[in-house]
């Protein structure tokens, strides 16, 4: 590992930000259409090193999740940044006593972001450009499991920014720990809970702010009021983009007892459709690596072991040449099996059944927070009562990743599954130090009023104040 290159390219950025003070609007625009044009003109050789690092993963995926589905916010980051960049003036009453106030969004200087390989470009680009329309340099760490796409990335990227404003650091001049370490202004990392956590602690002796897009077990659950052969299709759906290797896929359902059979065939049915052939398939993604591979299966085997049901929707329900497991459903799952508490992060979906939806808020609640929930129903007071009671980064309703697909809403974890969020004015403020200036013309001094000694008339109003709001209080409390 050259920590000293590593060491050098942050220094540049450093130095560079320093020097050329906040970046114009017109130039945080410019970056940004830069950072389009990298992987627009480069989506072909990205798309095939994505596929070739995978194994299989069909090209169409990666160009729809990867290259095309963040250009939209960009666009829109670009349309809004300048007015974001205003300064805000608020009008309290302190105004008439003379002060005035403003707020500037300013950058925060170097900003870091580590990308998982789910969706290799998406989780880089969508907060990387968040972080160029706020003002900052970014430097970028794509995933260590895919070499030939971290590769051409690096080779791409001096062609479309200087080292100073965007860079691309691979694993070959440091690792994901070492680029954690190092001073930023702000971290934004998307992956595992339990990298995340090392993630902060490297980023802690640097007093580092840290944005954490995690994960988690996320539910999905069929009410009452759903169709459950359309719910089915969308969760089997849902459960299938990526091969299941998604942080907001449905990782377990909950059914009504009456339609748990009608569920659980449903849900083969439609995956039979979409997938007649699973082993070989090109446009079947392969899971990444031989360990993500065995652990899947390793998580059948002891379902299996203590009595639940396993039913793939293929003859030949795992190629492990291929890396290809076929969709899976898991009925009869208890607490005493490690799929229930591990996240799957596979094309594998465990089935519960429940009689009153309380029951289901009653599992969850006490639970880590997922990053997203999932309801196929009516917004009914069955649903309210769900929102209400149990906690996830979203809820989405009737389709898969809503809210991750909306600009206009922030995207972020909670608990366990994150902190901080992204997306649109969401991400321009993550990227942003909100700095306030306040003035006082007039000769009244905030500091002559609390510096002592206190006049007798001073100390008695303030008295007297405090003793309205006692009575105030104690009136509100009944008392």
């Amino acid at each position: 590992m050259t920590t000293e290159r590593l060491q050098e390219l942050f220094d540049s950025q450093r130095t560079a930000f320093l020097a050329d003070g906040p970046a114009t609007a017109q130039a945080r625009i410019d970056r940004i259409d830069r950072l389009k044009a990298m992987l627009l003109d480069g989506g072909d050789r990205l798309t095939a090193a994505i596929r070739d690092d995978y194994g299989t993963r069909p090209e169409s995926l990666s160009l729809i999740a990867d290259v095309v589905s963040g250009l939209g916010e960009m666009t829109y980051l670009q349309k809004n940044l300048a007015s974001w960049m205003r300064p805000q003036r608020p009008q309290p009453l302190a105004r008439l006593f003379g002060v005035t106030m403003e707020t500037h969004a300013v950058p925060l200087g170097v900003v870091g972001v580590i990308a998982p390989w789910n969706f290799p470009l998406q989780l880089l680009m969508q907060p990387a450009a968040a972080a160029l329309a706020a003002g900052n340099r970014v430097m970028l760490r794509p995933s260590s499991a895919l070499p030939r796409m971290s590769a051409v990335l690096a080779e791409l990227a001096p062609q479309y920014f200087a080292p100073e404003e965007l860079v691309v650091v691979t694993k070959e001049v440091a690792s994901g720990a070492q680029f954690a370490a190092l001073p930023f202004d702000h971290l934004f990392f998307t992956g595992s809970t339990e990298t995340g956590r090392r993630i902060q602690r490297a980023a802690a002796d640097n007093l580092t702010p840290v944005t954490l897009e995690l994960g988690g077990k996320n539910p999905a659950v069929v009410a009452r009021t759903a169709d459950v052969r359309r719910a089915a299709d969308r969760i089997g759906a849902a459960r299938m983009v990526n091969s299941g290797q998604t942080c907001l896929s449905p990782d377990y359902a909950f059914v009504p007892e009456e339609s748990a059979d009608a569920f659980v065939e449903a849900l083969l049915d439609g995956w039979r459709k979409r997938y007649p052939v699973v082993s070989g398939n090109e446009q079947y993604v392969s899971l990444i690596d031989d360990d993500a591979y065995q652990r899947i299966m390793g998580l059948l085997d002891d379902a299996r072991a203590k009595g639940a049901t396993v039913r793939s929707a293929d003859e030949e329900p795992a190629d492990p040449v291929r890396r290809q497991i076929a969709p899976t459903v898991v009925t009869g799952v208890t607490d005493a099996m490690e799929i229930s508490r591990e996240e799957i992060f596979g094309p594998v979906l465990a089935v519960h059944t429940y009689g009153a939806v309380d029951e289901v808020i009653d599992y969850l609640a006490p639970r880590p927070s997922p990053l997203g929930a999932y309801w196929y129903g009516d917004d009914d007071a069955a649903f309210r009562r769900f929102f209400a009671r149990t906690r996830s980064g979203s809820v989405n309703r009737n389709d898969f990743g809503l809210v991750n697909a909306m600009h206009h809403l922030p995207f972020g974890g909670v608990g366990r599954s994150g902190m901080g969020n992204y997306h649109g004015k969401f991400g321009f403020d993550t990227f942003s130090h909100l700095r306030p200036i306040a003035a006082q013309p007039t000769p009244l001094s905030l500091a002559s009023i609390i510096a002592t000694p206190h006049s007798r008339r001073l100390a008695k109003g303030i008295a007297r104040y405090a003793d309205q709001q006692r009575k105030a209080v104690a009136k509100r409390l009944g008392g």
